[in-house]
């Protein structure tokens, strides 16, 4: 009851605070029109609805309020905007992990295909695509399932092993599958340009030279970034998809109150640190990227000379 009444309202300020300040950051002159930073800021946007949808009615319950998970329809509403926002969070990361490779790689043909209109197109691309899958949620998914971690649930276990293994495949397995070999090629990219371009550059007038040298520059701290909330999310996404899986396995089985209790304990830590990986992009970028301070630190002193 404690940890679904305080765990639930810190996440939900700590991490709409970060969020926004992530897309006040990212839509900054100078950063908005990389392609990457539109990726990064669809993340953002669609983590703040993720949070909100996932963790309000958990504040509710931990004061006796459960009407939106003993209720039909704010139950299967609530967890069709929240499975929606959770996978566009995490693709647009994959969107932006694979607009890495393209910035990185040494031929022109595939740098030009990492453009604002792309990121756009793909984005809405998953955003449609992921509305038609999860349409399933208002069959699979009711209120006042008993024996489940929460109300709100799958109606019987074949819903409820099918949306589980949607979550871990779609939302963890694939992605970070995806994310890997992507990585993978945008180091080896890396690589092979420190050596490439040296020769071209020679003979090259120093301001286009200094150019170059920023633009690579901007995209390795895009990508240091990146990599690093990355490898966040989907190390600490996983145990959810783990515990759900166990969860509607086990759900027919008979259980004492004292395992009940530990399990819904359990539970209820897993999914605060789910959403926890959700709240933090703000302090990531800005402990890992340089271009990312130097930015926000530029808009803050204008805000501050504002006020």
């Amino acid at each position: 009851m404690q940890i679904n009444r305080y765990g639930p309202t810190f996440m939900i300020i700590f991490g709409t605070f970060s969020n926004i300040l992530n897309i006040c950051v990212l839509r900054e002159r100078s950063l908005k029109k990389i392609p990457c930073t539109i990726y990064l800021c669809w993340s953002s946007i669609s983590a703040i609805v993720f949070i909100w949808s996932g963790l309000l009615t958990r504040t509710l319950q931990g004061y006796n309020i459960n009407w939106p998970n003993e209720n039909q329809a704010p139950c299967k509403i609530r967890l069709y905007l929240l499975n929606i926002s959770w996978a566009v969070a995490i693709w647009a990361l994959v969107g932006a992990n694979i607009d890495r490779f393209l910035c990185s790689h040494h031929s022109v043909i595939y740098r030009q295909l990492s453009t604002s209109q792309l990121a756009k197109r793909f984005l809405m691309g998953i955003f449609t695509f992921f509305a038609f899958v999860f349409i399933e949620i208002y069959y699979c998914v009711e209120a006042k399932v008993p024996n489940v971690p929460v109300a709100c649930y799958g109606r019987n276990l074949p819903c409820r092993v099918i949306n589980d293994w949607v979550y871990l495949g779609v939302d963890i397995i694939l992605p970070s599958i995806i994310i890997s070999i992507f990585g993978t090629l945008t180091i080896r990219n890396a690589r092979l340009r420190i050596v490439r371009p040296i020769t071209n550059l020679i003979h090259q007038i120093t301001t286009t030279k200094n150019n170059i040298v920023l633009t690579r520059r901007n995209d390795r701290n895009l990508t240091h970034m990146l990599f690093i909330q990355v490898s966040f999310v989907f190390v600490l996404d996983l145990p959810f998809g783990i515990y759900r899986s166990y969860a509607s396995l086990t759900a027919n089985l008979p259980k004492s109150q004292y395992r009940v209790a530990i399990e819904n304990l359990i539970y209820a830590l897993i999914v605060l640190l789910v959403y926890f990986t959700h709240s933090t992009s703000f302090y990531i970028y800005t402990l890992t990227g340089k271009l990312y301070r130097a930015t926000f630190e530029r808009l803050r002193r204008h805000y501050f000379n504002l006020i």
